[in-house]
């Protein structure tokens, strides 16, 4: 869930802090955990849809650009609490 884990959590509030998004690079300076950690996390986050990227992982130098779906992350917050409240 999306802010189940603080790390999930701290990467929806850096890439809310730039709605251009940033390379999972940029995040990982920002946090100051390692890239291993923030890409985990990172693909988790797409895995659910509330992070999109600008194209396919490439491993050949290609910078993906991470960016946070607001709409998304409302919506999924939004049955999160439905669903801790029991509210179905």
């Amino acid at each position: 869930m999306l802010g189940a884990n603080p790390i999930r959590g701290a990467i929806i509030r850096v890439l809310a802090q730039h709605p251009n998004g940033l390379t999972s690079g940029a995040i990982e300076r920002e946090l100051g955990v390692s890239y291993q950690t923030v890409f985990r996390h990172l693909q988790q986050l797409v895995s659910i849809g509330v992070v999109t990227t600008d194209g396919e992982e490439v491993h050949h130098g290609r910078r993906v650009i991470y960016t946070l779906d607001r709409q998304a992350v409302i919506t999924t917050l939004s049955e999160y609490r439905d669903f801790l409240l029991a509210e179905d």
